[in-house]
């Protein structure tokens, strides 16, 4: 029997998806907890080259708080993996610009440090890649911050999508 289709759908979008977008899904699974079950948390880049790991320093902050990034693989994003996501979550407005170039629809972009509301803007989530393993941690550090944001707003639109 096939597995039923995920109540909600989010999708984050970096530049390589090797750092931020996979570290992002990580933390908002971590977040939803026991409801991270029925939501379908995807990453992917906009300049990603299919196949490539996790960065080393995306994979050794991951580990350090328990979870594994051995898995992932890169690849790049399509309109139509965006369009079928409920939330796209981006790590820049230029990742926007990218998606919106795409033809998705710009109310269904956010960035990720703006959102919901205003957000936190003065924690935007530079890209790590190249620089020292401190930069990573830092990095994890907002990823995890905005995931406690976003989570909440998941679960309502779990709760509003329930079945009856």
């Amino acid at each position: 029997m096939p597995a039923p289709d995920p109540a909600f759908r989010v999708l984050f979008v970096c530049t390589g998806n090797t750092c931020r977008s996979p570290l992002a899904a990580l933390a908002l699974l971590a977040e939803l907890g026991e409801d991270a079950a029925r939501v379908d948390v995807r990453s992917a880049g906009t300049a990603a080259h299919p196949g490539q790991a996790a960065s080393e320093g995306s994979r050794r902050v991951a580990a350090e708080d328990g979870f594994d990034l051995s898995g992932h693989r890169s690849r790049s994003v399509t309109a139509s993996m965006a369009r079928d996501a409920d939330l796209v979550f981006v790590m820049t407005p230029t990742h926007r610009s990218a998606l919106e170039a795409l033809g998705v629809a710009g109310d269904q972009i956010h960035v990720m440090s703006e959102w919901p509301g205003t957000g936190q803007p003065d924690l935007p989530v530079f890209d790590p890649f190249g620089a020292s393993f401190e930069a990573y941690e830092e990095c994890w550090r907002r990823l995890r911050v905005h995931a406690k944001r976003i989570a909440p707003e998941v679960r309502q639109a779990l709760r509003e999508r329930r079945p009856s």
